[in-house]
């Protein structure tokens, strides 16, 4: 059955929505909802039934269901208020109350493609390149599988290790305020030091235990305040004097700096915390007998001293103490020293919900995002986080970072919607930043691309509220990805090295890392090999820049296919044999996948065409969901290797695999274009050859990317020099020329085309050129 109602017409079986026969953008579970509570419309649907049958399971949060049906009634035209369409039964739960019209699928009246769905008109022959509408379904990027474009990695940072706090808005100053005002102290980011620490070597710790305990509590007063991992960062980086309160270098990110100090005297501890600014300075001290006491009263104090009022006071003095140390290893890098504290920590203390997040930061940082989801589900089950908004939505964060990175999209979606859900009302703008940065790229993932640019826009505005620099930092690297996406390597490669020079300025390695591989992969789409070689060596090796198994195997696969762009063969051989040997074949599936198609590409330079089919065709399998753009590069690799080996068969079935993976995505159709000419060559249609050839120039030419350029118009011109097309094949030629100098496949259809014109000289130049480019590389596709 189809159903029409108030102007929409609601197809279940197609799962299509139309509204006055233009397609209406449902998220699944929005759809879902709706088929439901129309199917069952003669009767009130409950909550539990409806998540059941919506979600297929029972332990979603009325939160996520709430939103849901909001975000429905809102595509509906429908509110709150009104409840023309979704009634709301109280305390049940939900009916469909509008009129519907129940048509057999056979009677619906047909509706027309939505837009973007239109067949793309062939392009003129003169027609310049330009940069095409974006594609429905693109892929994500070659290094998805590492970070899922940084939304993981930002919360890595944003939300590293801190605990949730009460955030407050600021109080009157009050008659011990100092002179000047609140806002031309923290114009920017407050940033907090390092504690010097007179007290014995046991209690070293809180260098950076009470740097990060006094930090979160400004953020809890909403002063804007550096992430301690920030500051870990640019000191790292930093090299000077010691006088870092009074830097002139600091005092270029933050107007007011706060150094803290902690003795311990008599068994009492006292904590001073000395704040200098742009036009004043001051100091506070508390004293108390326990050291998180004291830093936590001295810097409530500093929040009056600004005209602030600091939020809630934590919890028992162990549970702050454990969880302050453990966060202070964090910051130094030591995971495994983090992860002992909390193991000898008494059994009652391990398990309070607070410490098993913690533990859940920790194997997220480590990469081990199965144990993350058997930590923390059982707890978002429980009563106590359930009641905790601000600890259930840090919670909800660490696990869908778990599940992006492990590529399971929809399910960290849900999760990102509901953090949002719940911390919307509570100006809590350091969850909702991470929030609004994981849902936007996954929009960016399912083809939305401006909705994932709105989606960025408000993470930017929430991160840049806390000062959160590497949050931001990683909104713009997603932007830059957004545009790989789009197959606009030029526009991405200035946000990518933006984004690489703020990383470095915040010292922040893993994420630096991760945009430097990104702009690796960028300057090989633009044939720059020398280029990308030199920027995979500023991450390389992988260990020393990340903590992160599965990031180290995505930088060695990005590693690799830069030395084999710049004929180093053997070396990125090695590289690929130990990542498949330490790399594992479930959750690095991936990046195996990846190395095995270069693996393949390298196999076919060296004549071994059966080896390069069989581990192109080894790959494509697991990147059909993941990396689904390198697979379609994987089965026309596969066909091509198989054509070589003399293997009919295979090469026929890659090419009706990339048909059927091309389908309307204008990108795709320059490979699949591509196969199917080279197929119809092999099989002597020559006809046929050359029209698909030229269509998939054409292709090619919409989007100006000179890798598919290169791609196309290399075993282009060798069959327009056979049928004596050599005019053609000039033109052909000269539109890859620029990149001769630098890409062995355009250097070879250079000489091939001078020796058919009986340019001689000219053809000894272009072999000599195509000499030097040799040596085993294999190109960057």
């Amino acid at each position: 059955m189809t159903y029409r109602f108030d102007g929409f017409l609601l197809n279940p079986a197609t799962r299509e929505l139309h509204e006055d026969g233009v397609l209406v953008a449902l998220p699944a579970r929005a759809f879902d909802c709706l088929a439901y509570l129309i199917e069952h419309r003669e009767r009130a649907v409950g909550r539990d039934e409806l998540i059941a049958a919506v979600w297929g399971r029972t332990e979603i949060s009325d939160a996520l269901l709430n939103h849901t049906i909001v975000k429905l009634r809102r595509s509906l035209g429908d509110t709150g208020n009104e409840q023309r369409t979704i009634r709301t039964v109280p305390r049940f739960g939900y009916r469909w109350v509008g009129a519907v019209e129940a048509l057999d699928a056979e009677a619906a009246p047909a509706e027309p493609p939505p837009p973007d769905e239109a067949p793309p008109a062939a392009p003129a022959a003169a027609e310049p390149a330009a940069a095409p509408a974006p594609r429905r379904r693109p892929s994500r990027g070659p290094l998805a599988a590492a970070a899922a474009a940084v939304a993981a990695l930002a919360l890595g940072f944003a939300l590293a290790h801190r605990q949730p706090v009460a955030p407050s808005a600021p109080a009157v100053a009050d008659a011990s305020a100092a002179p000047g005002s609140a806002d031309d102290a923290v114009a920017m980011p407050a940033l907090v030091l390092p504690a010097e620490v007179a007290a014995p070597d046991d209690w070293r710790w809180l260098r950076l235990g009470l740097m990060d305990l006094v930090a979160n509590r400004l953020r809890s007063g909403a002063l804007q305040t550096m992430p301690s991992e920030s500051v870990v960062g640019l000191l790292r980086q930093r090299s000077g004097g010691d006088d870092l309160l009074h830097d002139p270098e600091l005092a270029k990110i933050a107007t007011l700096r706060v150094q803290p100090s902690a003795r311990l005297d008599g068994g009492r501890w006292f904590v001073r915390l000395d704040a200098f600014g742009s036009q004043r300075s001051f100091d506070v001290e508390a004293d108390a007998d326990d050291a998180i006491a004291a830093a936590r009263a001295a810097a409530d104090r500093l929040l009056g001293k600004l005209g602030r009022r600091a939020g809630a006071a934590a919890s028992s003095p162990a549970l702050d103490e454990l969880l302050q140390h453990s966060g202070a290893a964090m910051l130094a890098d030591q995971l495994d020293q983090a992860r002992r504290l909390i193991e000898a920590a008494p059994a009652e203390l391990q398990r309070m919900p607070r410490v098993q997040h913690r533990m859940a930061q920790i194997e997220l940082r480590a990469g081990d995002y199965a144990a993350i989801e058997a930590r923390l589900q059982p707890l978002l089950d429980g009563a106590e986080v359930r009641d905790d908004g601000a600890l259930r939505a840090r919670m909800l964060l660490t696990l869908a970072a778990a599940y992006v990175r492990d590529n399971r999209a929809e399910r960290a979606g849900e999760l990102y919607e509901e953090a949002i859900a719940l911390r919307r009302d509570h100006a809590d703008a350091e969850a909702l930043g991470v929030a609004y940065l994981g849902r936007g790229v996954l929009l960016a993932q399912s083809g939305r691309i401006d909705e994932a640019t709105a989606e960025l826009a408000r993470a930017r505005t929430e991160l840049k509220a806390v000062g959160d620099g590497l949050g931001v930092a990683g909104v713009d690297v997603n932007l830059g990805e957004f545009r790989r996406m789009q197959h606009r390597p030029a526009d991405a490669l200035p946000m990518f090295a933006s984004a690489v020079r703020q990383f470095e300025r915040l010292g922040a390695r893993e994420g630096r890392a991760y945009a430097l591989a990104q702009q690796a992969g960028v300057e090989l789409e633009l044939l720059d090999a020398p280029a990308a070689l030199a920027t995979t060596a500023r991450f390389w090796p992988a260990e020393a820049h990340t903590s992160n198994r599965r990031l180290r195997w995505t930088l060695a696969a990005v590693r690799a296919q830069a030395l084999a762009a710049n004929g180093q063969a053997a070396e990125a051989s090695a590289l690929l044999d130990a990542l498949r040997a330490g790399a594992d074949p479930a959750r690095d599936a991936v990046a195996r996948a990846e190395a095995d198609r270069l693996a393949a590409r390298l196999a076919l330079a060296r004549g071994d065409a059966a080896e390069a089919a069989r581990l192109a065709a080894a790959a494509a399998p697991a990147l059909r969901d993941a990396v689904p753009d390198a697979r379609v590069r994987a089965l026309a690799l596969e066909a091509e290797a198989a054509r070589a080996a003399g293997d009919a068969p295979q090469a026929q079935a890659a090419v009706q695999a990339l048909r059927r993976e091309a389908g309307g995505d204008g990108w795709r159709a320059i490979y699949a274009g591509l196969a199917e000419a080279q197929q119809a060559w092999a099989e002597q249609r020559r006809g046929a050859a050359l029209e698909a050839f030229a269509a998939a120039l054409a292709a090619a030419a919409r989007y100006g990317v000179p890798e598919d350029m290169v791609a196309v118009a290399a075993p282009y011109v060798p069959v327009l020099i056979e049928t004596s097309q050599l005019d053609t094949a000039r033109a052909v030629a000269g539109r890859i020329a620029p990149w001769a100098d630098r890409d062995l496949r355009a250097a070879t259809a250079q000489a091939r085309l001078f020796r058919a014109l009986g340019q001689d000289d000219a053809a000894r130049q272009a072999e000599q050129g195509a000499a030097r480019l040799a040596g085993g590389r294999a190109g960057p596709g």
